[in-house]
């Protein structure tokens, strides 16, 4: 019975030890933590120790007055090259003006910092940004977890969900590892949580027992109801893992604003139609088992190599099988630039590997596939000689929203000759509106690389000569047929 009772006693010791510590681990943790809030906005999005009190005193001791921002997230504090950054999510600041003063960051005793924009990558929707003014003592870095993490582990979201509740913790474990993702941002490399987020929870970490950041915490899961309507998954919750944010914030930080990217100049597509299904519910069907070549960008390093290839289908991308666009595009992206790829192909009658090397994704290759596509539509004339992305329409096979309904664009009593300006591009839904900025060719090829894969890109224009107030909101099915779904990659 002693026995019993002294290993009793050291189960409660060891369990209050432990519990005692993690409890230091994440008030620690609430030092690195800022709440982001954005209060300029442009029209559309931008492809891209001892501190006196502790913590826990400070974060929770008011509450958190974001009078006047137009939106908000989460974001942390790391330390790289003697440097402070907040590291989030792209999509919590893409909307930013590039104004001074347009984004300021909260710390845990809620002094207002202004920061600005270093660069970010919008497809696994990362965001770094600098300290305008110089940040306080209260500030506390915290750093990127340097081992793989495993199925089980426990780990804590922190932020400030709904914009209201700033230093809220939520813990759970590890439940799945490289998810990859739908929509155009974050595909890949995406950890699975029961660390409960929600909206305003984007861009905070995912810490572990050690205080070290397991991911950035990115996304949430919804599933459809039978009414349609959309249902939160509370369990199922998304953070980008940490090898893969380490990665992508150097990239950022050392490439001037942008994420280094392998280009080979090379046009993938698969197709999809529409059946009723026994329910009486619209689904979609492969048109295109496997991924098609269905384009060669001129003077790409695919121009050189693969030229003969168009129609055939990409099966393995360096050994790994592809069955669809997204798994091609996951397979790119582990190819960095310089270093070369092996494609293999068939035809129907044979199979052919082809091995390329690849160029670099900089402003002109983003141009060069915005001319490519341009030049492949028939239902537009392109004026490059404006510095602007303008042309003029010349049949009926463009969409036009009117009442957020969607309609074949009306030629009747048009002008034929009337030049219209792209303003921004994208997705647009009722739900949301996942639109970009758009000043010039090399912003096109960026949004086009971010919408190909939806198989439709829709364009805010408006008419040389008309105001602000005249701005008209058109689609584009890349296949040309609203019955057919295009997915398309530019890679």
């Amino acid at each position: 019975m002693k026995k019993l009772y002294l290993l009793l006693l050291c189960g409660i010791m060891t369990f209050s030890t432990v519990g005692q510590s993690l409890s230091d681990v994440l008030e620690d943790a609430l030092a690195s933590v800022v709440t982001v809030g954005v209060f300029k906005t442009d029209y559309a999005k931008h492809a891209m120790g001892f501190r006196g009190e502790s913590a826990p005193e400070m974060a929770y001791k008011k509450a958190l007055d974001l009078a006047g921002a137009t939106g908000s997230g989460s974001g942390f504090i790391m330390k790289i090259d003697g440097e402070y950054y907040i590291i989030t999510n792209a999509h919590v600041v893409e909307n930013a003006s590039e104004e001074q003063g347009s984004i300021f960051v909260y710390s845990v005793n809620r002094n207002k910092y202004e920061v600005k924009l270093v660069g970010g990558d919008s497809f696994y929707d990362v965001a770094v940004l600098k300290f305008v003014d110089k940040p306080g003592d209260e500030i506390a870095p915290i750093k990127f977890r340097e081992k793989d993490i495993r199925i089980g582990e426990k780990v804590y979201a922190i932020g400030n969900p709904l914009g209201e509740y700033p230093y809220s913790v939520t813990d759970g474990i590890i439940s799945a590892k490289n998810r990859v993702r739908g929509g155009m941002t974050g595909k890949f490399g995406f950890l699975q949580t029961t660390a409960t987020l929600i909206w305003g929870n984007s861009g905070g970490p995912l810490i572990d027992v050690n205080g070290d950041v397991a991911g950035i915490n990115s996304q949430i899961a919804f599933a459809d109801a039978p009414n349609g309507d959309q249902i939160l998954q509370s369990q199922i919750n998304f953070a980008l893992e940490a090898n893969i944010s380490k990665r992508l914030v150097s990239d950022i930080i050392n490439n001037n604003g942008r994420v280094e990217r392998a280009y080979f100049g090379i046009e993938l597509s698969q197709r999809y139609g529409y059946e009723y299904n026994s329910s009486n519910d619209l689904v979609p069907i492969k048109m295109d088992q496997y991924p098609v070549v269905s384009g060669i960008i001129p003077g790409s390093p695919a121009a050189k190599s693969l030229g003969d290839k168009i129609d055939w289908i990409l099966t393995k991308v360096n050994g790994e099988g592809v069955a669809s666009i997204e798994e091609a595009l996951g397979e790119f992206e582990k190819v960095s630039p310089g270093s070369s790829i092996k494609l293999s192909f068939e035809n129907g009658y044979s199979t052919q590997s082809v091995s390329l090397r690849a160029g670099e994704l900089k402003s002109p290759e983003l141009e060069a596939i915005a001319r490519y596509v341009l030049d492949q539509n028939n239902d537009v004339d392109v004026n490059y000689n404006h510095p602007q992305v303008s042309f003029t329409i010349k049949s009926d096979n463009l969409y036009q929203y009117s009442e957020k309904e969607l309609y074949r664009y009306n030629l009747e009593g048009k002008n034929m000759k009337d030049n219209y300006y792209i303003l921004a591009a994208g997705i647009y839904s009722e739900s949301s509106q996942n639109m970009w900025l758009i000043e010039n060719l090399i912003d096109f090829g960026s949004v086009l690389k971010l919408t190909g894969s939806s198989g439709v890109i829709d364009m805010y224009v408006m008419k040389e000569g008309d105001s602000a107030d005249d701005i008209e909101l058109l689609r584009q099915y890349i296949s040309g047929d609203e019955d057919v779904i295009k997915s398309t990659l530019w890679y």
